[in-house]
């Protein structure tokens, strides 16, 4: 899929749509993941330990999917990344006991980082310098709309029917990616150059060069600085202050998440365009 044979149509179906997907299934659960960690009858440090664990799994599993995404391609990666969360997902309905439910969230990491790593690797390989603002502004606006909706839809169900209920609406959605992955992705040919150099995909030189650059070191502190402060508030502390303090539904909790992720969406373009006009550290 190389960046002069791409169309707008192959963007937005193999780029877009499936991100929008993943993301609003993500967005759908959110309004009730501690809420639902609460009816096993944990403390408020466990329950954050359920809100954690999806983070420990992108963690072990990020670096080793990116040498696998390096070696094997990316779209194999996606497609399992794709897999594993549709089944976590479905487990996490049915889970009985509290430790069911942090290996289903552990597994679920596992997945998104499959899924988000090997989809980055592929925005890397087919991205011109002069249009990566632009395209991953697009990327994550679909990203934002799927996370705005995903609240709210969320919400409503669970009101509607049950707490469980979002985790199987999670599912389908992450099938409907699934598809469009398997029959929409291309793989890039980066899988062929590094078999053909001898590369394994990780390379020690390669790592110190990378991690002695300023502008790793700078983006790695603030994006760990961004979601320290902002995660446990979003899925944890809001949530749970809404339902047992303020006494709001889950279709209440829904509409307030997803309108703090409007307002960033709504900044998501423009941005974009003053990276491309203006440069990256703007």
């Amino acid at each position: 899929m190389a960046a002069e044979a791409r169309s707008r149509t192959a963007d937005i179906l193999s780029i877009y749509v499936p991100a929008f997907f993943i993301f609003l299934g993500m967005g759908i659960v959110s309004p009730i993941l501690a809420i639902y960690a609460e009816t096993f009858n944990v403390t408020y440090a466990l329950v954050s330990l359920a809100i954690s664990m999806y983070a420990i799994g992108r963690f072990i599993a990020d670096i080793p999917v990116g040498v696998l995404a390096d070696r094997f391609g990316r779209k194999p990666l996606m497609i399992w990344g794709t897999i594993i969360i549709a089944l976590s997902s479905f487990l996490n309905a049915t889970a009985v006991e509290f430790w069911q439910f942090l290996i289903y969230r552990l597994l679920e990491g596992v997945g998104a980082a499959m899924w988000i790593t090997s989809r980055q690797a592929l925005l890397a390989d087919i991205l011109r310098p002069e249009e990566r603002g632009r395209i991953l502004s697009y990327f994550s606006s679909f990203i934002l709309i799927g996370s705005a909706a995903g609240p709210t839809v969320g919400g409503i169900v669970a009101s509607a029917w049950n707490i469980r209920a979002p985790f199987y609406i999670y599912t389908a959605v992450s099938v409907i990616s699934l598809v469009l992955t398997f029959i929409f992705i291309k793989e890039t040919n980066m899988i062929h150059t590094v078999h053909n150099t001898g590369g394994s995909g990780l390379s020690l030189a390669a790592a110190r060069r990378i991690i002695g650059k300023k502008n790793f070191i700078m983006a790695s502190l603030a994006t760990f600085t961004m979601f320290f402060l902002t995660a446990g508030i979003r899925d944890m502390i809001v949530p749970l202050y809404a339902a047992n303090v303020v006494h709001l539904d889950e279709a209440a909790i829904g509409y307030i998440l997803s309108f703090v992720t409007v307002i960033n969406l709504l900044l998501t373009i423009p941005i974009g365009y003053m990276i491309d006009s203006q440069g990256r550290s703007l």
